[in-house]
């Protein structure tokens, strides 16, 4: 179903009732009429895969080895191994498959479990517009399901994660269109995921689009996910779209049993845009295009395992090592110029993230990326590790590194800002290099052998045998060919 039958359907509904940016109060207004959430469900049910174009339906697969990969390498980091280890003490039917290791568990606890595998190492694709990580609160409530249920195949899985990531893209961006998203207090990806795998576990149960609006509005009721544990570095950060997924699965199996959820979560007066987003929205970001114009084509892939706003300037690090074979002896100081948005939030206070107590502040930390890269040349999951924050070179190169808020490489249309790092040697050179593009993005795309090196590292990092890991990277190949996605579950499983 193509984008005139889509928007003739949701104008006849009045949903577009409100083209670009609107107030509280005019929504409220308009929450007579029936909620947006109806044409982005009727969207999500009626569409198929050959409806899809080819460039969405590659970023797609593109996620899922990416996915996987960062998945399996995060299945021993803090918060999986507490996840994993209540969830064999409670028990419960063995419904789905926790990845990398042997246990089986309800649907929504597997759900929760992978998605903070996920999410753990800071390593999961970016939408930048919308500050949003989109595999983290997709596949692993998708292929949660798909184990519940069975007989879903790969194009099936394929086009489900498409929807899914389409309209979660889209209601991030038309939720404060323009406003950074961690300035408004939300972690958009856990806050958005609740809505987001409520969707998929609703189109792969095959529920009918009544019983979908009412999971979406059980999980909305649910909806919750603050910017204070990225503040505080608390392990809640990588928990939280965990939270999300088993919260959406949990809704679409309560919703298909006849439970009932509110049907305005979005345009209502207490719904998303008015509780959540201070009436902000814009109707022509959330619904314009639909099943046309695909925003998660902008998705970003991580070359390194730290947050997103910290790569500009890692890319500048490793460039100069690179270019000007620089060892760490020659480095007498290092200036990093920030934009706004990342300065205050990864490169302030300086002490703190010079010497970082925890994992999380490593990963959101610019001066210690920076530094780690400038010492070894490369930056590694190995370099965000509670060992690794002892690491007296890293440490010795941080204490030499300042930085600095320059507007001026903010960037406009959300995602991480540009960087310049300068290292002036002792031999008296100044070595600057300025960043506009992370490495990743769209404009600056990671290369196939980057690829697939990314995705050997976290094998490696993940103690998957290499006979095992060869099996899933062609499994993950050939995922248009797959019968049933539960031989994915089970190819990720492993024995301790």
């Amino acid at each position: 179903m193509r984008r005139r039958s889509f928007m003739e359907a949701a104008l006849a509904a009045g949903s577009l009732a409100l083209p670009g940016l609107a107030r509280a109060g005019q929504v409220a207004a308009a929450a007579v009429a029936p909620d947006s959430i109806e044409p982005l469900i009727d969207y999500l049910v009626r569409t198929r895969f050959q409806d899809l174009p080819a460039p969405a339906l590659a970023m797609t697969r593109a996620q899922l080895l990416d996915t996987m990969g960062i998945a399996l390498a995060g299945r021993g980091e803090a918060g999986v191994r507490e996840l994993r280890e209540l969830a064999r003490e409670l028990g419960g039917k063995g419904e789905s498959v926790v990845w990398g290791s042997p246990l089986r568990v309800p649907a929504h606890d597997a759900a929760r479990i992978n998605a903070v595998m996920v999410h753990a190492l800071e390593f999961d694709d970016t939408f930048g517009r919308g500050y949003l990580h989109p595999a983290a609160i997709t596949y692993p409530a998708a292929l949660a399901v798909a184990d519940l249920v069975g007989g879903v195949d790969g194009r099936e899985l394929l086009t489900a994660v498409t929807l899914a990531t389409d309209i979660a893209c889209r209601i991030a961006i038309s939720s404060q269109p323009g406003v950074d998203g961690f300035a408004t207090g939300w972690h958009n990806t856990t806050l958005i995921g609740y809505l987001a795998a409520a969707m998929l576990a609703g189109r792969l149960m095959k529920l009918p689009p009544a019983r979908i609006v009412d999971a979406v509005g059980i999980a909305y009721h649910q909806a919750a996910g603050n910017a204070q544990s990225h503040i505080d570095s608390a392990l809640t950060k990588r928990l939280g779209p965990g939270m999300a997924c088993a919260a959406g699965v949990f809704a679409a199996r309560l919703a298909m049993r006849g439970v009932t959820g509110p049907r305005g979560v979005l345009d209502g007066k207490k719904g998303w845009y008015a509780q959540y987003h201070r009436g902000l929205a814009s109707h022509e970001l959330l619904l314009g295009d639909l099943g046309e114009r695909f925003p998660a084509e902008e998705l970003s892939f991580k070359p390194w395992p730290s947050c997103r706003g910290s790569h500009t300037s890692a890319d500048a690090a490793l460039q100069i090592v690179a270019e000007h074979r620089v060892r760490p002896d020659q480095i007498e100081r290092v200036v990093i110029r920030n934009g706004p948005a990342e300065w205050p939030f990864l490169s302030n206070p300086i002490e703190r993230k010079r010497r970082p107590a925890t994992v999380v502040e490593a990963q959101f930390s610019i001066p210690w990326v920076v530094a780690a890269a400038l010492v070894d040349g490369k930056v590694r999951i190995a370099q965000f590790t509670q060992d690794a924050l002892q690491r007296a070179d890293i440490l010795a190169m941080t204490a030499r590194t300042s930085a600095v808020q320059d507007d001026r490489l903010a960037n406009p249309r959300g995602g991480p800002g540009q960087a310049v790092v300068e290292v002036a040697t002792r031999d008296g050179r100044v070595l600057t290099k300025h960043v506009v593009a992370a490495k990743g993005d769209p404009q600056a795309p990671m290369s196939p052998a980057e690829i697939e090196a990314k995705f050997a590292d976290c094998m490696d990092y993940a103690g998957l045998p290499n006979a095992q890991a060869t099996a899933l990277r062609q499994l993950i190949a050939g995922i248009d060919r797959v019968t049933d996605v539960r031989s994915l579950s089970a190819a990720m499983a492993m024995s301790a």
